[in-house]
């Protein structure tokens, strides 16, 4: 019946009767009231509920209600558990019957939570991102939850089940690990109290921090950038683009690698096997070329926002790199390609640069995919410029203002690139044209012309200069400049001869005017001219020239070409115009007279002192250098030199090691260096600087703080993306692997500082399982290495994954992944069944033995105990030590031993129970070796056993076999008195063991019987037992004994004798029991009995 505030004329108010949150032993009071709405007056009367658990209290009114009033009733409600009850109240009015419901509820929890977990879209840089969910309890009582995940994705929820209080927020935490790019769309059970089952969606759409090169025209990307053919020292530019396909920002570096596979350095790749064969031969090596001098990027590092794009430049400079005396002007061009590799890479925690080789295979660095790899190519070639005819040019002789032209033919043999050329300006020398451009393969006439301004001989060396565009490095762009990169040299020789007269000599005649001398102008007159100037001398030389008779005879045989001393050529002196002239007269030809003037000029001795004083200095101070570098030299010996000859003469056919670029070793310089941008870093470089660093590793005496000047300085200082890639932070990834719970695990992180100054790096941890690790500040020296422990401790179970952010010189943040797989201690056994077998040497009371070894591969002692399954045959087995610890890493034998006998089973089982670990069972099965056991005697004969007498035979058991036997008697009581002992037992190998079969018959017989005798793995024995009883014979020799009157407590005597006639023993017994006052004496021996 639908129920309403207004029924039948009244008002029930609250239309039902609510008790909430209703606890066990707690009294609750709820009120209800009637009001009659009618226009008329009505009974109304109100019943209580069936429940004993409800009691209702109401005065209910004799008469009828009047319109507008009401009637009020109180329900109380006492529970006795917490459970929800249900009844109702009967309103009775007038002839109506209405229901009114009583609803009475315990405290209950109501749990809500958020039923999904949406990371987005992350980057896949090996970071544990969370994010946090709220189980909310609105209800009155504590719920619980739990909640499972079972998928393979590195997820991980804390906490996993808890307990949530009333109007209390529980917050949840989901990690997840961007290792890997993947689309994620998990699912979670989740498990609420008072709840039905719900799913947890997690979702994360995780991409790769990617790096894209790109065309700036197209804007596709580019793996390989081709420069094509260039000239040495010459330069080519090519821009990409640089986009940063990922959500987040990240700083990049470029670097060359020079040592990847497959890179070419200045190698002709169009050569032929046999020529590059006998290059090698004749030693023409490769000069080692820095990489970074060929390619050049601008800018070489940045920072590239999410989805961001910049523009780079690369520049390619060809250098000319082969040590063999190549001639540039040679016919045969050189040409050498190039093939680099160039990565764009994201700065952050790395591994190390330097590869280690491991069996022959170089192990690939997991940063693929934080890189992109470009590859760039182009060909070098050498200017193949030739003049023809040849690079010298003569232009022979002209005179002052005369002109000379050759013709040269340059000739471009490059089939490549063309050629610019200039020609420098020289002095008297004209080059038409000076300047010009060469095509491929063809050639140009260019004039050249000697136009002396200047008399003599010239020998010069004519400069052409070879244009092209050469790149300009900056920090921030490279600019292209049209110059000279390379020249040729031409020699120009020439002489220029002067046309001039000779100076005709001019005597005075008569007065000497006072400009000249006596004589007159240009009287240097040889013998030779003496004829022409006769007219003018006439009467100095007469016939002088005609005839010879005044020439002395010693004057003849000298040189006819002297100069002719004239009459008064000298005015004042006889001192001679120069020493080294000599002047002969007209006639006799005799040499004139030469005064020297000592206080004018030094004389011939004066010189030849002068000169050895000279020579003395000079010789003097020669011989002070020679002694001081002697004395140099042996002191450079003798830090060398042993004592001891060996006869070996100092570097004799040594030669000196190549050096090259990676064999140098930087020293670190004191300032603060200003790294070129536009110099790119190499894998070479990075790995020699590197193993430099690496091999200085700092252990003791370093600060945890900066604390010096030059710490804090070098501290306090913002590094560039280039300087930061050099600061190795690695492994980016550091996995503990598979640890024990409450172990105590260690691993080192690496930090190599590169550079030349100190970095100060200091780790941030905020979980408690790495809460041990200390240091977690270092301040690293230049070009040295640190090491930062991690130490883990933990006892929950289950995967760990956290990231651990580290900052440099506090500006430059980064994280390293911390990985580890928490896992019970356990214990392997060598082999789950164990099988032994006999020893030939042991004993029989050794058993069989044979060991297992318990291996602990775990990282933490491991207790354990062994514990037998007990069977209803029972076990043979033991184990020893039955409890013990194995240590980490470490392995024990236990000692398994089978206890044989006949009745010992051959199989048994053992469990190895590690204490809070696993349980293994071991299965030890014993296998006996075949046997070969006989019976000394098959058959043993009682021959006349007297009558309850004992009578003892025995049986021998001999094992002739090669193993140790065991045996059981099945009947070991074969007839009424005999018994075979022992019941079972082993026969050593070679040994024997005795049956003895113990006879005391009770009856006089004849028997004959059969006793088997059971072997283990081995044939029963039968054993035959056969004799008789005779019966005893005895003989008295008294009839009867009178022994008439006897004194009372006297004693009386009478002697017998006893005869056995049979022919085994015989006992008699004389029964006195009833007769006290009687007794037997055999001689000496007291007793009832006697044995005959």
């Amino acid at each position: 019946m639908e129920m309403e505030a207004d029924v039948l004329g009244v008002r029930i108010s609250p239309p039902f009767v609510e008790f909430l949150d209703a606890k066990a032993g707690q009294l609750y009071k709820a009120s209800v009231t009637v009001q009659n709405i009618s226009k008329s007056g009505k009974r109304l009367r109100i019943h209580g509920p069936l429940s004993k658990l409800f009691r209702l209290t109401v005065l209910n009114p004799d008469k009828p209600v009047a319109p507008g009033l009401s009637l009020t009733a109180t329900v109380e409600y006492s529970p006795e558990t917490d459970e929800n009850n249900r009844d109702r109240l009967i309103l009775l009015s007038e002839e109506d019957v209405i229901e009114i419901p009583v609803l009475a509820f315990c405290p209950t929890c109501f749990l809500e939570m958020d039923l999904e977990v949406d990371f987005g879209t992350v980057v896949a840089n090996s970071k544990v991102i969370s994010k946090e969910i709220e189980i909310m309890n609105h209800g009155s009582a504590p719920g619980t939850f739990k909640i499972t995940y079972k998928g393979a994705s590195p997820i991980t929820i804390v906490p996993t089940s808890g307990t949530v209080e009333p109007e209390t927020i529980q917050k949840i935490r989901v990690e997840f690990c961007t290792h890997q790019s993947r689309t994620v769309n998990e699912q979670a059970r989740v498990q609420l109290q008072r709840s039905e089952d719900k799913v947890l969606q997690i979702k994360a759409d995780v991409v790769e921090q990617a790096l894209e090169v790109l065309d700036p025209t197209s804007e596709k990307r580019l793996e390989c950038v081709w420069f094509g053919p260039a000239y040495f020292g010459t330069s080519k530019l090519q821009r990409v683009v640089l986009f940063n396909n990922s959500p987040q920002a990240s700083d990049w570096v470029a670097v060359l690698q020079d040592d990847a596979v497959g890179a070419e350095l200045g190698t002709d790749t169009e050569q032929s096997t046999d020529a590059a064969l006998l290059e090698m031969r004749l030693g023409n090596d490769i000069k080692e070329v820095d990489a970074s001098a060929v390619i050049s990027c601008v800018p070489n590092e940045g920072k590239l926002g999410p989805y961001e794009k910049t523009t780079i430049s690369l520049c390619f400079s060809p250098v000319y790199c082969r040590d063999n005396g190549d001639d540039t002007n040679s016919a045969e061009p050189a040409k050498q390609d190039y093939a680099l590799f160039m990565k764009f890479e994201i700065v952050g925690s790395k591994d190390s640069f330097i590869q280690h080789e491991v069996n022959g295979i170089l192990p690939s660095r997991d940063n693929k995919r934080s890189c992109v790899e470009l590859a760039i190519t182009g060909t070098g070639l050498s200017v193949s410029l030739i003049p023809v005819p040849g690079p010298c040019f003569s232009f022979d002789e002209c005179h002052m203002g005369e002109r000379v032209d050759v013709l040269c033919v340059l000739n471009n043999r490059s089939t490549l690139l063309p050629v610019a050329f200039k020609f420098r300006k020289t002095a008297n020398f004209i080059i038409s044209p000076s300047k010009g451009k060469i095509d491929a393969g063809l050639q140009q006439d260019v004039m050249f012309s000697f136009a002396p301004h200047q008399i003599g001989s010239f020998k010069v060396n004519q400069l052409i200069d070879i244009l092209g565009q050469v790149s300009v490095l900056d920090s921030s762009s490279i600019q292209m400049t049209f110059r000279p990169f390379h020249q040729i040299s031409l020699s120009f020789t020439g002489i220029c001869k002067p046309l001039t007269r000779k100076i005709q000599p001019r005597f005075n005649r008569g007065i000497t005017p006072a400009v000249t001398n006596e004589t007159g102008q240009g009287v240097e007159v040889g013998t030779d001219e003496l004829a022409k100037c006769s007219a003018s001398v006439r009467m100095a030389v007469l016939s002088a020239t005609k005839s010879n008779i005044h020439t002395q005879k010693r004057s003849r045989s000298l040189d006819r070409n002297y100069l002719i001393a004239f009459p008064n050529d000298r005015s004042a002196s006889i001192r001679p115009h120069s020493r080294n002239e000599h002047y002969r007269s007209i006639f006799t030809k005799v040499e004139r007279y030469n005064y020297v003037d000592p206080d004018f000029a030094y004389t011939e001795e004066e010189e030849r002192q002068r000169k050895a004083h000279k020579d003395y200095y000079i010789q003097f101070i020669q011989n002070l250098r020679e002694t001081r570098l002697q004395k140099a030299k042996e002191r450079e010996l003798a830090d060398v030199k042993d004592e001891v000859d060996i006869g070996i003469k100092p570097a004799a056919g040594l030669r000196p090691r190549r050096l090259s670029l990676r064999d140098m070793e930087l020293e670190p310089k004191e300032e603060w260096p200003s790294l070129r941008r536009s110099r790119l870093l190499t894998t070479c470089t990075l790995a020699a600087i590197e193993t430099q660093s690496t091999s200085r590793c700092v252990t003791e005496g370093f600060n945890v703080i900066p604390s010096t000047t030059q710490e804090i300085e070098d501290c306090s200082k913002t590094l560039t993306a280039q300087q930061l890639h050099q600061v190795i932070i690695g492994p980016s990834t550091v996995d503990f692997g598979e640890v024990c719970v409450q172990s105590v695990s260690s691993r080192q992180l690496n930090i190599v500082n590169n550079l030349p100054v100190h970095v100060w790096v200091q780790a941030e941890i905020d979980c408690q399982e790495l809460q041990q690790s200390s240091p977690l500040s270092h301040v690293v020296p230049p070009f040295s290495r640190a090491l930062l422990p991690f130490v883990f401790e933990t006892n929950k179970l289950g995967k760990f994954q956290k990231s651990i952010t580290y900052t440099v010189n506090k500006k430059h943040t980064g994280h390293v992944l911390v990985l580890a797989t928490v896992i019970p201690v356990a214990l392997e056994l060598s082999t789950s069944e164990r099988v032994l077998t006999p020893t030939h040497s042991f004993l029989a009371e050794s058993g069989y033995r044979t060991t297992v070894t318990l291996h602990n591969r775990r990282n933490h002692l491991a207790e354990f105990t062994w514990k037998p399954i007990i069977t209803e045959r029972g076990i043979a087995f033991s184990i020893r030590p039955a409890t013990g610890a194995v240590e980490a890493y470490k392995d024990l034998e236990c000692e398994v031993v089978w206890h044989p006998s006949y009745f010992s089973p051959q199989e048994g089982h053992f469990d190895l129970c590690v204490h809070h670990g696993n349980t293994t069972r071991l299965r030890c099965v014993a296998k006996i070796g075949r046997t070969n056991v006989q019976l000394t005697k098959k058959h043993l004969v009682f021959d006349g056993v007297a009558l309850n007498f004992t009578t003892v035979k025995t049986a021998v058991l001999q094992n002739t076999g090669q193993n140790h036997a065991y045996f059981q008697v099945l009947d070991v009581y074969p007839l009424p008195g005999m018994m075979v002992t022992p019941s079972e037992g082993v026969v050593p190998v070679g040994g024997q063991t005795e049956l003895r079969v113990h006879f005391t018959p009770g009856a006089v017989m004849k028997f004959d019987t059969r006793v088997e005798i059971a072997l283990r793995n081995m044939k029963s024995l039968e054993l035959r037992i056969g004799g008789s009883v005779e019966p005893p014979e005895v003989d008295i020799n008294v009839k009867s004994f009178n022994f008439h009157g006897v004194h009372s407590g006297s004693t009386h005597a009478i002697p017998f004798g006893l005869r056995n006639k049979s022919s085994n023993r015989a006992r008699v017994e004389f029964d006195f029991s009833k007769y006290p006052d009687f007794a037997i004496k055999f001689g000496n021996c007291p007793g009832k009995a006697v044995y005959l």
